[in-house]
């Protein structure tokens, strides 16, 4: 069973893409065979005699195929990779020094943008 990232994770990194077929970052792929696509034909046959033939590595589901996009990645929703939750974990782990980061990054801006001088003409 694929172990999950939270909701809250889900919503912040969702890249608002869905379609029939995504690959997820770890190779397996992931395609939509309940729902009604303009697939080329046979492309959806062949899907699925890929995932009886490579059920690990294909995947079909009766939905939309959702990504994730984070650090310039797709990570497919619900996929037994387990990428999102590890992301989600270092987030976690590391939230306080990431703050911290932010807020001393922040700062740095707001002194930066007092240096530079605006003219409106």
């Amino acid at each position: 069973m694929t172990r999950q990232c939270s909701d809250l994770f889900l919503d912040v990194f969702d890249s608002g893409c869905g379609g029939c077929i995504r690959t997820c970052e770890c190779g397996i792929i992931h395609f939509d065979g309940f729902n009604e696509w303009d697939w080329k034909e046979g492309e959806l046959e062949a899907l699925q005699e890929k995932a009886k033939k490579h059920p690990g590595r294909y995947v079909e589901k009766d939905c939309a195929i959702g990504t994730l996009s984070i650090d310039g990645i797709e990570i497919v929703y619900d996929c037994t990779c387990d990428l999102a939750r590890k992301y989600e974990q270092f987030i976690i782990s590391y939230g306080a020094r990431l703050a911290d980061y932010l807020n001393k990054r922040a700062e740095l801006l707001r002194q930066n943008a007092e240096i530079i001088e605006v003219k409106v003409e």
